[in-house]
């Protein structure tokens, strides 16, 4: 199983997500790979180090940039081939693989993580602070993602952001029950 975890943007808890998700499945006895596509602002921000730190499964960076922009200020050409091909030969049950930002995060002129996910028919989580303005962010990645046939398969809740006005049932029933995940220091399976 491949999955492919991105957000509603950047800095709404996807290195934190994958390393629980990571934990969760290793705790299942399954074997865990965990991949970041591109880590930019490196060496100060490296997620695949945070990840090993919290789950202890193997991780691995495809990509770095030292400073925190998007892909599309780093490269005229991304190098698709090269992550899909490194991407396909990752062996154990479960790949998690984390993108930077949201699905429409430019890759370079022509490609976005969107676009990779779809080549790959990855299944994607996405992860969604929960705080005001988080409804209108899942709905239009909902939109997006049904849209464009992305393999979603559902939303993680992060409570993190919790702001006193709990969004969980209000995304329960707007999405038709797509919230998977709820977590703030432990994941809750839904």
């Amino acid at each position: 199983m491949k999955i492919f975890v991105s957000g509603t943007n950047t800095n709404v808890g996807k290195t934190h997500f994958c390393a629980l998700l990571s934990k969760y499945y290793k705790n299942m006895k399954k074997s865990v790979i965990y991949i970041k596509i591109i880590q930019t602002g490196y060496p100060d921000d490296d997620d695949a180090k945070s990840v090993y730190e919290a789950s202890k499964v193997k991780t691995q960076t495809l990509l770095f940039g030292k400073e925190p922009v998007a892909p599309y200020f780093l490269y005229e050409n991304f190098p698709m081939d090269f992550v899909i091909d490194k991407i396909n030969k990752s062996k154990a049950d479960v790949v998690i693989i984390e993108g930077s930002g949201g699905l429409l995060v430019p890759l370079d002129k022509s490609h976005t993580f969107a676009d990779l996910v779809s080549l790959l028919n990855l299944e994607t989580i996405i992860v969604v602070p929960n705080k005001l303005g988080c409804i209108n962010d899942t709905l239009l990645n909902l939109y997006y993602c049904k849209t464009k046939g992305i393999n979603l398969k559902g939303f993680a809740l992060n409570d993190y952001f919790f702001d006193g006005n709990d969004n969980f049932v209000a995304l329960q029933d707007l999405t038709n029950y797509a919230l998977r995940y709820k977590f703030k220091t432990e994941l809750e399976v839904l």
